[in-house]
């Protein structure tokens, strides 16, 4: 009696020209409807391989023997999985698999890698331009030059462990994202929202007071622990930040979870910041307030996270009701919509206008280089313009030993005449 053929296993017969041997086995394709699929060659082993190869292929797998004709879906978990996965920071590695999954692999997955040229890649970068955002618009050139990142460090790995001979990436265009202009609380505004903070003086106005005075990042404010700030020394340590990063268990409800990353943005933004007076107390406010919710909570609240700014029950505060929350606290105060990173700018300015010194500003805030702060801050301080006008002012006073004029009038027309 024939050996009976397990669930989804094919069947070998030979073909109607005799000369080489089927292996059929059925499928089901993305639409549920059950497909045929036939793999003919001259053996039966080669048969078995060619059917592995394909199935590798259609979960996205890559073959043990790589080569060019793998598909770029292949490639990319491979790639995924062996050179960045325990290579790079978990943010990079959480930002990487949501570019791969929603927009490389739907797009171009299918391609075989070698099919992968600069017009293609073009093309594919410009279609993303019109693609959703989810928000009822499209995807921002900044997003689009993130994708573009992503695919250009997938395809010099690529070249160099020798599945392509050139990188199609490097003379594919990308759409140019302009700089946008930095948004900023004007001087009144920045100060009417820290009086009406103070006068509500929950946990989470103190935190957008915290923003506006030490001008942390998000993720930065949100993951400070009480074992980062020494009331002693008067000091507070960023060195951490809070990231939503995909949830390991399979059996939770939520898709992502909180945790606390012991990295910020770059090693620069590692920094230890003196602590105001007035920082101190807003601190000491919220620690008050931190017991009081911990007396009401008991067991419940989260004492093992140790968090500076938190939900009442001493849990991460979630990113989306604490944006809602400011716009709240803004339209309160009668002040336009600001998004939260503002907040930091509104900061560096307000050191600007006091004439701080650029260097400092630059490692309060934390940026990697200098030119980073000057790019960033110096087209919202036109007053520094007018200082630069006033020097050239001073230096051609002393060429001339002139205490009225810059320039003899004879050397230059009038003012009358400028127009002609």
């Amino acid at each position: 009696m024939a050996k009976r053929r397990r669930n989804g296993e094919g069947c070998f017969q030979k073909s109607t020209c005799g000369r080489y041997i089927e292996y059929r086995v059925t499928y089901y394709d993305e639409l549920g409807k059950r497909k045929l699929k036939t793999f003919s060659r001259k053996t039966k082993e080669e048969c078995l391989q060619a059917y592995k190869e394909w199935k590798a292929m259609q979960e996205g797998k890559c073959p043990d023997e790589i080569s060019e004709n793998i598909t770029v879906v292949q490639w990319a978990n491979a790639w995924f999985e062996n050179y960045v996965v325990n290579h790079v920071k978990e943010t990079t590695v959480n930002d990487d698999r949501s570019i791969l999954d929603k927009h490389i692999i739907p797009d171009l997955g299918h391609r075989p890698i070698k099919s992968l040229h600069p017009h293609r890649l073009t093309s594919f970068y410009n279609a993303c331009l019109k693609k959703s955002n989810g928000k009822g618009g499209t995807l921002d050139p900044k997003t689009v030059k993130n994708i573009r990142a992503v695919m250009n460090r997938m395809l010099k790995c690529a070249c160099r462990i020798g599945i392509l001979k050139d990188n199609p990436n490097a003379l594919a265009l990308y759409p140019k994202c302009t700089k946008k202009e930095t948004e900023i609380l004007s001087s009144e505004d920045y100060d009417k929202l820290i009086k009406h903070c103070i006068e509500q003086a929950t946990q989470w106005d103190m935190l957008i007071i915290f923003f506006l005075c030490v001008g942390a990042r998000l993720g930065e404010a949100l993951g400070l622990q009480w074992s980062k700030v020494n009331f002693e020394k008067q000091t507070i340590r960023i060195a951490q930040q809070m990231q939503s990063v995909p949830n390991k268990d399979k059996s939770s409800k939520y898709k992502y979870t909180k945790k606390i990353i012991d990295s910020t943005k770059t090693k620069s933004s590692n920094r230890t910041l003196p602590m105001s007076n007035d920082i101190e107390r807003i601190l000491r406010h919220v620690r008050k307030l931190q017991a009081i919710n911990k007396i009401a909570q008991g067991a419940k609240y989260h004492r093992d996270l140790d968090l500076v700014f938190a939900r009442e029950d001493g849990y991460f505060i979630c990113d989306t009701t604490f944006r809602a929350f400011v716009n709240k606290r803004l339209a309160e105060a009668g002040i336009e919509h600001h998004k939260i990173h503002s907040f930091r700018h509104s900061c560096a300015t307000s050191f600007f206008e006091q004439k701080a010194d650029v260097k400092k500003v630059s490692k309060w805030l934390g940026h990697s280089c200098i030119g980073i702060t000057l790019d960033t801050y110096t087209h919202v301080l036109p007053q520094h313009l007018e200082e630069l006008a006033e020097l050239q002012n001073d230096r051609f006073k002393k060429i001339f030993n002139s205490n009225e004029k810059n320039i003899p009038d004879e050397i230059l027309p009038n003012k009358d005449d400028w127009g002609a």
